[in-house]
C-alpha cells in the first residue's frame, strides 16, 4: 500500500472509532440525582427497567433546565409502567421494555393539526377540445373549480 492509502485508512479507522463518542449523551451527576429523586417521588420503583427509562428521560430534562418536564416524564413512565404490569408481562423481559417504550411514545406524541385557510374555487373556466378545464391563470382545474395542476 502506498503512504497515501495508509493515511486514508488510518484516518477512517479513527473516525469510525470516534463515532459513538460523538453521539453519546452523558448527564451530570446533579441531573442524575435529581432525576432519581423525581422518579422515586412519582412512584417508579428503583432497580427496574421502567426506573432506568424514567431516570434517563428526567435527567435529560434536568440537564436542559426543564424541571417541570422532568416531572411530566416521570409521571408518563409511571403510567406506562402500570399499564404494562397490568398486562402481566414479566418486568425483566424485553417485551416489558418494549411495552413501556411504546406506551411512552404513544402518550407523548403530539399531533399538530394545522388548518389551512379556505380558498374559494375559481369559477371562470375555459374548456379545450379534449375536455380539460383551465382557469384564467392557465391552471388545470377539476369540475368544481379546484386546481389540479398549477402552472409554474
Amino acid at each position: 500500500m502506498s503512504r497515501q492509502n495508509m493515511i486514508v485508512v488510518a484516518l477512517g479507522t479513527v473516525a469510525l472509532a470516534a463515532w459513538p463518542l460523538a453521539h453519546a449523551s452523558a448527564q451530570s451527576g446533579d441531573a442524575l440525582a435529581h432525576a432519581e429523586n423525581t422518579c422515586v417521588v412519582h412512584g417508579v420503583t428503583p432497580n427496574t427497567a421502567a426506573f432506568d427509562t424514567c431516570v434517563d428521560r428526567a435527567a435529560w430534562a434536568f440537564e436542559h433546565g426543564q424541571p417541570a418536564m422532568a416531572g411530566q416524564q416521570a409521571a408518563l413512565v409511571r403510567d406506562a409502567n402500570d399499564l404494562c404490569r397490568s398486562y402481566g408481562i414479566a418486568s425483566q423481559s424485553l417485551g416489558y421494555r418494549q411495552c413501556v417504550n411504546s406506551e411512552i411514545d404513544r402518550r407523548s406524541s403530539t399531533h399538530a393539526i394545522r388548518y389551512m385557510p379556505y380558498e374559494a374555487p375559481r369559477r371562470v373556466a375555459t374548456i379545450d377540445s379534449f375536455g380539460f378545464r383551465y382557469d384564467r391563470d392557465g391552471n388545470l382545474i377539476d369540475q368544481d373549480g379546484y386546481p389540479i395542476r398549477a402552472v409554474p
